[in-house]
């Protein structure tokens, strides 16, 4: 599903767009790739329940270019949460 996702939305979003999906069991490096845009390819996993926990991983690969990850790590700061910054590995970097 995320794959024909991806694909579609590389070929039909701007540029510019970043894209960011909240999963912590399937690779943000294939979905990039799905993309077609993996320098603009961030994870952002919230914990739940996403009300409570104040806990998100940024998640970058390899290819996710430095000024796109820090534009979504900051972002989660704006919305009152508090980043933390992983690399592409299944589960959590809190467990």
């Amino acid at each position: 599903l995320k794959r024909d996702l991806y694909t579609t939305l590389g070929d039909v979003c701007k540029p510019e767009t970043i894209f960011a999906s909240n999963t912590s069991s399937l690779s943000i490096t294939e979905m990039s790739a799905f993309s077609g845009r993996e320098d603009r390819f961030v994870g952002v996993h919230f914990f739940n329940p996403v009300q409570l926990m104040k806990l998100v991983e940024v998640i970058r690969t390899e290819k996710t270019d430095p000024a796109v990850f820090e534009k979504a790590y900051n972002w989660v700061g704006d919305i009152g949460k508090v980043a933390v910054s992983c690399g592409d590995t299944p589960g959590f970097i809190v467990n």
